[in-house]
Parts: C-alpha cells; structure tokens; sequence
C-alpha cells in the first residue's frame, strides 16, 4: 500500500507513520518541514516542504506522483499550524500562511490524487481533524478558520467519491498531548490539553480507524462536546 502522510516528523503524524510502517508491506511518501532522522529505507521516501509554499509543492507533487508510480492509496492530511491570539493582533499574511498550510496545501494534494484513486477504483483520504474546527474557540480564530474548512471539505467530497470506492473521513484525535498544543497556550487551556491523551495511544487508535468508511470519527468522546457548544456557544 501507497501511503502519503503530511506533517510526519513530530507528534501525532509521526506516530502514525510508526505504526503503519510495522506493516512491511506499505511504501511511505513522507511531508514535512524539516527532514526526518533515521529513514534510509527503500519504501521510505521523504519530502521536505514548507507546505506554506504551494507553487513548490505543486512541483515536488510531481515527483512524489512519480515515485509512488503513480499510485497512492491513502492520504492523511495531518500538517498544521495556529496563530494564537485576538483576530487584530494577526496579520492577513499570518492568516494566509496558516490556511495554506493547514487547507489549501492539502486540497492541491487531494485534487492531485483523486484521479488516480478513480483509475483504481480504491482509495482513502483522512483529515486529522480537531474541535476547534468544530466550535470556534477563545482567541483561536486563525486556526479554527482553517480545520472548519478542511473538516467541511471532507465532509463535502465524502459524498461525491464514495462511487468510485473512495472513502474521505475527518478523524478527531480529541485533546492530546503533542508539543503544538502545549506551546499554544490558548488552544491549550480551551482543550483541556493538561488532561489530554498520550499521543502514542491515541495514534493508535487513529490507524485502527483510517478504513473505516464513517465520514466523521472521534477518537475520544469528549471532542463530541464541540457540537454542543457549537449549538449553546453562550456555554464557552
């Protein structure tokens, strides 16, 4: 299987990719910022990109097209970056940089793939999803703006790629523990992170859940809470 993973030289990302890659079988196309250490294996190829540059992903697309011989079976658009703070304390190019990285870079990526997964008539595309995208949060416009509208896209081709065999889910991992949420100090108090899951289990409970054919899953109850608040926002 043709794996391509964004965002996976830290955090839950990069737990995910440990666990599939027990599978001996499975090829990796790995994205991420900076180069990830120890991966000198055949059916291991990373990336590295700065997802917030799209002319050069949409070139670097190409060649991992080519390397996976144009064949990739799962996506897992999992790279993302917040701007914390009040919305007039955040430049527009701030908001710009994190739509691309956390939006646009991944629908270029979908829109580069789903031809090929209609020629096989097989594929799956997951979203590593969050609450926020769910509810908009206390001074976490930049980013809840962002998964809101990955979480919609999903949620949108679900329907029109289930004919061709190809499932699009968004995944919620819930509050966890992952240095992104620890150094964004608002997202951290609104997400109860202090009391978040180990990164490694909820990872594993993501893969457990990657071929399931639900648009939305929620690896921990508690993230549901986000449509309750979505509909009482005076509860916030």
């Amino acid at each position: 299987m043709n794996i391509l993973i964004t965002g996976s030289s830290s955090g839950i990302g990069l737990e995910i990719f440990n666990e599939l890659k027990k599978d001996k079988k499975n090829n990796f196309f790995l994205i991420s910022r900076s180069k990830q250490k120890k991966i000198n294996k055949k059916n291991i190829k990373h990336y590295s990109i700065d997802l917030s540059n799209l002319n050069l992903l949409k070139t670097k697309l190409k060649k991992i097209l080519k390397d996976a011989n144009n064949t990739v079976d799962l996506i897992i658009c999992n790279a993302a970056q917040g701007v914390f703070g009040n919305l007039e304390n955040i430049s527009f190019n701030q908001y710009k940089k994190t739509m691309d990285i956390n939006f646009f870079s991944h629908l270029m990526i979908i829109k580069s793939v789903i031809p090929l997964m209609k020629k096989k008539n097989y594929g799956h595309i997951v979203n590593i999803s969050s609450g926020a995208g769910i509810v908009g949060l206390n001074k976490s416009s930049n980013y809840s703006a962002s998964k809101s509208a990955m979480q919609v896209l999903i949620e949108s081709i679900s329907t029109e790629l289930n004919k061709y065999n190809i499932h699009a889910k968004n995944i919620f991992p819930g509050p966890t523990k992952t240095n992104f949420f620890k150094q964004n100090i608002h997202l951290y108090k609104n997400s109860l992170i202090n009391r978040g899951e180990n990164v490694k289990k909820i990872s594993q409970l993501i893969v457990k859940n990657l071929f399931k054919k639900k648009i939305n899953i929620f690896c921990q109850k508690k993230t549901m809470a986000s449509f309750v608040l979505k509909m009482f926002p005076n509860l916030l």
